[in-house]
């Protein structure tokens, strides 16, 4: 898909390369930090007890849920979704 999209569609943003793996995935407000902040020690929290732990080599992703105006009315605000590297506890 990388090969189909260009700068010149993503300007003024940059195109990266994201590296595969594991995500934790979680709803917040959008352009809230203290939301964005609340959410990710929840996932942390979450986190403690599974077989997984946040990984640090990896950076948190977000996606922007541009819903439509309806349902911005209603809730208030728009969603971020949020991604958060994981990788297998070490035994």
């Amino acid at each position: 898909m990388r090969d189909q999209v260009t700068a010149a569609n993503t300007a003024p943003y940059e195109i990266v390369q994201c590296p595969g793996g594991l995500y934790a995935a979680a709803v917040s407000i959008d352009g809230d930090g203290e939301s964005h902040d609340h959410v990710r020690r929840k996932m942390e929290k979450w986190l403690e007890n599974t077989n997984f732990a946040m990984d640090d080599s990896r950076k948190l992703m977000g996606h922007m849920i541009y819903a439509d105006d309806e349902i911005k009315e209603d809730l208030g605000y728009h969603q971020m979704v949020l991604y958060a590297p994981v990788k297998r506890k070490m035994r």
